[in-house]
Parts: C-alpha cells; structure tokens; sequence
C-alpha cells in the first residue's frame, strides 16, 4: 500500500521532480511505521523514481538535459527493436491493441483528459513488448518505464491521435522500416517536452 500510495504521488505530481521526501512525513500521511516507507523508497530507488544523494537525502528523481536526451534515445533504441520484433512474430495481434489505444485516444482527446491520454500513451508503447518475444528487451524497457510514466502524466501529449494512427497504420500494412523511423521520430520528439517537465528546458 505504501509503495503503491507513494508511486502514485510521484507520478501524477503530488510529489514534485526533485522535491526531498522524508520518511517521517510521508508514514504520518500514510498512516503508517517508517519501516514500510523505507522498503517503499528501497523499491522506487531501483524503478528510477527516487533518487539517494549521500549526506543530503532522498528525493524523488529530477532529470538533467543530458540525462532527458539519453533516456529519450535510449527508449527509441529499445522500442524500435522491441516493435521490429513484435510486427515479424505476432503483427495480428500487435495491430488489434495498438487500434484499441487509439480508439481510447479518440475518446479523451476531444475532452482534454490529459491524466487518461497520458495512461494510453504508455499502454500503446507497452504494446510493442507484449507482442515481443525477446525477453531482454522487456527488461531493458523496465529500466526506464516508470521515469516515463510520470514524465508523460507532466506532459501529456495534445495530438495523441494524430501521432499514433499513423504508427497503425504502417504495422499494419507490415512496414516494418517505415513504423520504425515513424516510432524514432515520435519519441526523440519528446525531448523538448520531458525537458520541460524538469524544468530543464
């Protein structure tokens, strides 16, 4: 509970990129011992959410702008291969989610639910290792997910529609080429936008 509690606060920005948090603090909002808040950081240190700095504290985790530019090229590494893979094993299927997503997209666009585009922004990607066999590339995306996630819930993206239909679109007549320069494009685009929500820009 306190871990889910606590990730939440992080992701959706009740806890600032940055801010210290204090063991005490946060088990007396939770309503809880410090031992269960300290296991809870243990594990958002090891999802990238939070950050130990040796004599300052623990703080959640702020990105510089070269660490913004590394993270997104990191994610267009993982994914393009991720969704390479998933189109040549299991294109059908891949097709059907990435369709669902956006069909999801197309509902809270129109009425700017920019916490629900943010969550279907992630499952869309997501989609790329559920479909994929590699087992190594899940796991490399494990490293960064959670950095993602509330970096996507700071900036949600305005076009959403727009900007994965045409991923579809290109899994869909199996181009495999074109969905993935598509894909790295999409995603070093987010730079500027994950600056901002560091405050890095």
């Amino acid at each position: 509970m306190a871990l889910e509690r606590i990730r939440e606060a992080i992701v959706e920005g009740a806890l600032k990129l940055g801010a210290q948090v204090s063991e005490a603090q946060l088990a007396q909002q939770l309503g809880v011992s410090k031992t269960p808040v300290r296991e809870a950081l243990l594990r958002l240190t090891r999802d990238g959410l939070v950050q130990v700095h040796p004599q300052r504290g623990t703080f959640v985790f702020k990105l510089d702008p070269d660490q913004v530019a590394q993270l997104c090229r990191y994610r267009a590494m993982v994914e393009t291969a991720a969704l390479r893979e998933a189109i040549a094993v299991a294109q059908a299927d891949l097709v059907r989610e990435m369709e669902r997503c956006v069909d999801e997209m197309r509902a809270a666009e129109p009425v700017a639910d920019l916490q629900a585009l943010a969550r279907i922004d992630m499952d869309f990607h997501w989609q790329f290792f559920a479909h994929c066999p590699n087992e190594y590339l899940r796991a490399g995306y494990e490293v960064i997910r959670w950095q993602l996630v509330a970096l996507r819930h700071r900036s949600p993206i305005h076009n959403a529609v727009a900007a994965h239909q045409v991923l579809v679109d290109a899994v869909t007549r199996g181009d495999g080429d074109a969905a993935c320069r598509l894909l790295e494009q999409h995603v070093l685009e987010n730079e500027q936008r994950y600056r901002v929500a560091c405050n890095v820009a």
